[in-house]
């Protein structure tokens, strides 16, 4: 029972994500996982964007060569998530010894 009282609650407001970041801060391993998962993520849905609309106005628009760009977009996807998930994995690795670390101490 005291098990259950002594459990902290998680709320993941915005307050709470910035107190965590100062504290534990942002190094490259962070930032390439965020970069890596948030442009993994936008880059396919920019790029169907720009391709569907090569589809109304043809490829070559206002002097940018949008097909290309929606074509580079699409295939940039693969990469940028490979880039998140490894930093992820390189961030697992870091707490995992950390962890260790301290359970040695």
């Amino acid at each position: 029972m005291s098990a259950e009282t002594s459990m902290l609650k998680v709320n993941l407001t915005p307050d709470e994500v910035r107190k965590q970041l100062r504290l534990h801060g942002w190094c490259w391993k962070s930032g390439g996982a965020a970069l890596g998962l948030g442009l993994g993520i936008l880059a396919p849905v920019a790029g169907s964007i720009l391709t569907a609309i090569t589809w109304f106005t043809g490829s070559h628009w206002h002097g940018f060569f949008i097909q290309r760009y929606g074509t580079v977009l699409l295939f940039l996807t693969i990469p940028l998530l490979i880039l998140g998930g490894h930093c992820l994995d390189l961030m697992d690795k870091d707490e995992a010894a950390n962890r260790r670390h301290r359970q040695a101490e």
